[in-house]
């Protein structure tokens, strides 16, 4: 499909339990498709990807704290677990047929989908997050403490083309950059970036995996986070259904080469859906 015939995006936002989110929807006569972006990042590290799944409904949303949706009231934290809930909240709303999720949204999205079922799901170089044993939980509360009391200078960077720089992706930037009279700045909410007081134990998230029962696509990029990381091949063994999709590329594989990424997403979909 040509750029030019391609529908446009159109921003929408939800409210739930006060806390607002703010995304945009790519409308498609093909499946319905929640997004849903990595730590750091927002919606638009979406965008490229809609013009390979070019029937898909593409729904991308700023994750609480990142780009446009609202962030925490005060003394909120933004743990793991809590950012499942409104990835759960989401999909009651939206009513996906499947969920797209990279890095950060793909350990959401591999949770969610088990207490939320969906038709599938494409996690894009995730499984599950970060996990640590059960004795270390009071070091990390301490971390998390010491934390909180450093106070937060936002950095400001003298022009556009500077903060630019700083991100992943040029794409990510409508929603990332903010200025006001100190100069440019990138609008996440600090709290994002703070240690979280509790991270779960890795029975706790195997015990997720095995509750998902939807076919899972797992795409691995060779310099990604994904080939390093240990509990790999235990948590894939937790799935009813996988597929694992291995690939040269970087954590951004979905922006520099969506064509690649996307090919695989409608190869699985087509084999489990028609």
């Amino acid at each position: 499909m040509d750029q030019r015939e391609r529908p446009p995006v159109h921003p929408f936002e939800v409210t739930f339990d006060g806390l607002t989110l703010r995304g945009w929807r790519r409308p498609g006569q093909g499946p319905r498709c929640l997004a849903v972006h990595g730590w750091l990042d927002n919606a638009n590290t979406f965008l490229p990807l809609t013009e390979y799944l070019t029937d898909w409904e593409i729904i991308s949303v700023d994750l609480p704290g990142h780009g446009r949706s609202d962030h925490l009231p005060h003394p909120g934290w933004y743990h793991f677990i809590d950012t499942v809930h409104w990835v759960v909240r989401l999909i009651q709303h939206w009513q996906p047929e499947w969920l797209l999720g990279h890095s950060l949204g793909g350990g959401l999205i591999s949770m969610a989908a088990a207490v939320q079922p969906v038709q599938g799901a494409i996690l894009l170089d995730a499984l599950g997050p970060i996990t640590s044993p059960a004795e270390e939980a009071p070091q990390i509360f301490r971390r998390s403490l010491q934390a909180q009391e450093k106070p937060f200078r936002r950095r400001y960077y003298a022009s556009y083309q500077e903060a630019l720089a700083r991100l992943s992706h040029p794409q990510l930037a409508e929603r990332s950059l903010q200025n006001d009279a100190n100069g440019y700045f990138f609008a996440y909410d600090p709290r994002v970036k703070y240690v979280s007081r509790l991270r779960m134990t890795e029975a706790q998230i195997q015990a997720y995996l095995r509750e998902v029962k939807s076919p899972v696509q797992v795409q691995s990029y060779s310099r990604g986070i994904l080939p390093p990381f240990g509990p790999l091949q235990e948590r894939l063994a937790c799935l009813a259904k996988v597929q694992l999709v291995e690939i040269e590329g970087g954590h951004h594989h979905h922006l520099d080469d969506p064509a690649q990424v996307a090919e695989h997403i409608l190869a699985f979909q087509k084999e489990n859906h028609g």
